[in-house]
């Protein structure tokens, strides 16, 4: 199946599919500077590990609209209306229940994609960000940290990103070491990813991302 034919079959909101093509274009211009890394790699990075990284990316979230809170961004909701999206949530919690990564994993099982593309989702979160940084899989991180260069409205700076999660998840008056620890975290893996190639964070913005865009829809899954 196509990125298309997934997205349409699971009624993924456009804003959710927006996301997912940022994250995937994100990975994939860090994915293609590490088939050429400026430092030999541990492990080499290869053209499969590059297709597995996009692949992941694009199907990351899919089990996300089972979390949104739909009235916080009003303009996502059209042209079908918040009524629309309320039935389409309560069908996924009738089938895949509550937890978002959880529902993710169940479709990525019903899509029968490989362990490794499901492997590169797992890694795929804010909290294993002391893992993502120690492990020798170039992959897992480039997937990790593209998703933190994304926020609602388009491509960003991890310093961004962070202060959006923070606006978003934590209330002002909470201070939460487990994030504070885990930024610093995200912070030093930005750092390693490109201190190996030819990119500097900076050069990664929505209008090069979005060049990528074209091929994502008829991506194979």
């Amino acid at each position: 199946m196509t990125i298309a034919e997934i997205y349409a079959k699971y009624r993924i909101m456009p804003n959710l599919q927006q996301h997912m093509f940022r994250v995937a274009g994100v990975a994939e211009l860090i994915a293609d500077q590490l088939l050429h890394p400026t430092v030999e790699l541990d492990q080499p990075f290869t053209p499969q590990d590059c297709k597995d990284v996009v692949t992941a990316a694009l199907l990351h979230d899919m089990g996300n609209i089972v979390k949104f809170k739909l009235d916080y961004f009003p303009e996502f909701l059209q042209p079908e209306g918040l009524t629309y999206w309320q039935a389409v949530q309560q069908e996924f919690w009738d089938v895949y229940g509550k937890n978002a990564h959880q529902a993710t994993l169940s479709i990525l099982k019903e899509l029968e994609v490989s362990e490794r593309v499901t492997e590169l989702v797992n890694a795929v979160s804010f909290n294993k960000a002391k893992r993502n940084l120690d492990s020798d899989d170039f992959a897992c991180k480039v997937c990790a940290y593209a998703d933190m260069r994304v926020a609602p409205h388009g491509v960003v700076s991890l310093e961004e990103r962070l202060a959006d999660g923070r606006k978003r998840y934590q209330p002002e008056d909470k201070k939460d070491t487990f994030s504070y620890v885990m930024a610093a975290y995200l912070r030093k893996l930005e750092q390693q990813l490109f201190a190996v190639v030819s990119l500097v964070p900076t050069e990664i913005d929505d209008i090069k991302v979005s060049k990528l865009f074209s091929t994502y829809p008829d991506w194979e899954v």
